[in-house]
């Protein structure tokens, strides 16, 4: 009696039994957690069903497979391929339904879809170029404005501009209804010498950037008509600087007032919690939540033995929240001349640092290209070559600084407190004349409320991490979200790993409540030595469950739930 009780409540709530089928085909609301089991059905059944590559069709080599992406239907499949070339397939037959193999004169990036017909690629060219699915014989134009490889695009829905951002540390929006005789009208809206990658939430409303320095950067409330002008001349690593120091850099200091909780449009935030052990040496891949819940990004550690995959929560809080705390300097930069007090650092008095003059186009060698392909490691790595020793975080800190302020940057920098001792300084009287009725030490006093100065500190922003070996060193692995955000794809060596928040596949909306701390992520499937060479791309289907891989051989794998023997 128990057992047969037990059988037929199991098949009650199974994923796809017909009592649950009929449940919903009459209207009746869907028991809970009913989602979660179909999903972790689908998802773990995921297999290898079909592949392509070049020999398939007796054409060119493509190289390697940079990125993947579906049209906002799913019913096409764009490749961006280290060759020169674009492929375009049927995601539903797998086949290749047209191929571009001169699309740019240097490798393609990326691909980004701005509507259902028109979509953009990118290049190592320093161009971007824009394509009508229909008529592939001819690109529609190409926009030139960058001066270094450009490795990501995205577009604003709410402001119809497309932005890109490469390794010239420039992030650029362009017009693309605006025409001019010579371009199309583009602006550049922010640069940092150290800027990996750019994204945009789905809304568009936040920006979320990473760096080589091991820190992400997140713009609350995007504004990109006024972005430009509230960022002139901030630069995040050294902002970040002054906090791991705690000492006073006047040059980071003076933009105190992005971080203001009250701050409408293009408020900005820093984050650099990561896992006990994961120093983030580079973030190297970023990607956003289908909702714009969170980012996942993968970083590598000190030394290139291990990558961590991260995922931390990108809403914006109450300004009612106090987590963000100021903490006072060490010591003041420099002596106070009088005891009047300091004027507050507003946008009305702040000073305008001067314009960024345009840095000049630079063309990597060839040999550089190729060893390096994806994403040439070589080339920063080179930046630091004077002091190996001191690679990282707090040297590339260290060097930013110098270049800022002029002033050579410490042997090593000490080490932050947990809570940070606050000292101010009074300023000797010497040169002020007594006034009756003041006391010395009352003097002091105003003297030292003066000086006083505060660094904002960053919230604890990280939710969930793993760990994985470094397989392919000196490759970019993107990693991807599923469509309803569920699923991590995460690139491993030859074939791939599925990460879930959970168990049980649930969505994160779900597992926050009952968050206690950041957890590692759960491996639900995975699927190795499917590909003939090392992963570098991976996307899901926008509709469907489907997972698509590309490979540095140019190889494509398709993988859907498929409840037999997989092909491979």
């Amino acid at each position: 009696m128990g057992s047969n009780y037990t059988s037929s409540f199991m098949s009650r709530n199974s994923a796809f039994s017909p009592y649950r089928l009929l449940r919903q085909e009459i209207g009746l609301p869907t028991p809970i957690g009913a989602e979660n089991a179909l999903s972790k059905s689908l998802y773990c059944g995921m297999k290898p069903i079909a592949s392509w590559d070049y020999e398939k069709d007796n054409d060119v080599p493509t190289g390697g497979v940079f990125n993947l992406e579906f049209s906002p239907e799913g019913n096409l499949l764009v490749a961006a391929c280290e060759k020169r070339s674009i492929q375009i397939f049927d995601p539903l037959t797998h086949y290749r339904i047209r191929s571009v193999n001169v699309a740019h004169s240097d490798c393609v990036n990326c691909v980004k879809f701005l509507d259902s017909r028109m979509f953009a690629t990118c290049s190592d060219d320093a161009t971007i170029a824009l394509w009508d699915i229909r008529n592939l014989g001819r690109k529609i134009c190409s926009l030139i404005g960058h001066s270094n490889w450009v490795k990501n695009i995205e577009f604003s829905v709410k402001d119809k501009l497309l932005v890109t951002s490469g390794l010239d540390g420039s992030i650029y929006t362009w017009d693309i209804n605006s025409y001019t005789e010579y371009n199309v009208v583009h602006h550049r809206v922010f640069h940092a010498s150290d800027l990996m990658r750019c994204r945009l939430s789905p809304d568009a409303k936040q920006m979320v950037m990473c760096t080589t320095g091991g820190l992400l950067v997140i713009i609350h409330n995007l504004n990109l008509s006024t972005l430009a002008h509230d960022l002139r001349g901030f630069k995040p690593n050294l902002y970040r600087l002054m906090q791991m120091s705690h000492q006073l850099i006047p040059i980071a200091a003076m933009y105190d007032h992005l971080f203001d909780e009250e701050r409408r449009e293009n408020r900005v935030e820093l984050i650099s919690d990561f896992p006990e052990g994961n120093d983030a040496k580079v973030v190297s891949a970023l990607q956003i939540h289908p909702q714009g819940w969170c980012a996942l990004s993968r970083n590598i550690s000190h030394g290139d033995r291990s990558e961590w995959s991260c995922i931390h929560d990108i809403q914006p809080t109450d300004s009612s929240d106090k987590s963000t705390l100021d903490t006072e300097p060490r010591s003041p930069p420099s002596p106070v001349p009088s005891l009047s007090p300091a004027p507050a650092l507003t946008s009305a008095n702040l000073p305008v640092p001067a314009p960024l003059p345009p840095s000049p186009r630079r063309t990597p060698p060839a040999r550089a290209r190729r060893l390096a392909r994806h994403m040439n490691f070589r080339m920063l790595r080179q930046r630091n070559s004077n002091s190996r020793g001191q690679m990282g975080r707090n040297f590339n800190m260290q060097r930013i600084m110098g270049f800022a302020t002029g002033i050579a940057p410490p042997a090593t920098l000490p080490r932050p407190r947990t809570t940070p001792r606050p000292i101010s300084i009074a300023v000797s009287d010497s040169t002020t004349p007594s006034t009756s009725g003041q006391t010395p030490a009352s003097r002091h006093g105003d003297a030292e409320e003066a000086t006083k100065h505060y660094i904002r500190q960053n919230r604890q922003r990280l939710l969930y991490y793993v760990e994985e070996t470094n397989e392919g060193r000196g490759f970019i692995k993107e990693l991807c979200f599923s469509a309803d955000g569920r699923l991590v794809c995460s690139p491993f060596g030859r074939g791939m790993h599925l990460l879930a928040l959970n168990k049980d596949c649930s969505e994160l909306c779900h597992c926050v409540q009952d968050f206690h701390g950041p957890a590692p992520l759960v491996e639900v499937g995975q699927s190795l030595g499917i590909h003939q060479d090392l992963v570098v791309s991976s996307k899901f289907s926008p509709r469907h469950h489907v997972l698509v891989t590309g490979c540095l051989e140019g190889k494509i794998v398709w993988y859907e739930p498929y409840s037999g023997e997989g092909l491979f």
